[in-house]
């Protein structure tokens, strides 16, 4: 799994989450980005992951809150 910088469907900056072969901008949704999910759980992700990936955002001013 790694961070990367890229660009969200809006074309601003954002970190995202590699993992996979599959881009995640926000963990609390679905690959698609229309449903709600458990990070925990539905990417297996641990909950320092989750909160670095929140704190690299903040910088953008990009929300992962659901």
């Amino acid at each position: 799994m790694n961070f990367v910088l890229t660009t969200n469907v809006n074309d601003e900056p954002v970190y995202a989450i590699e993992l996979e072969g599959v881009t995640i901008f926000n963990p609390n949704f679905s690959e698609c980005g229309r449903f709600v999910v458990d990070p925990l759980t539905h990417y297996k992700l641990d909950q320092k992951t989750i909160d670095a990936l929140a704190i690299l955002n903040a910088h953008f001013n990009y929300s992962t809150e659901v």
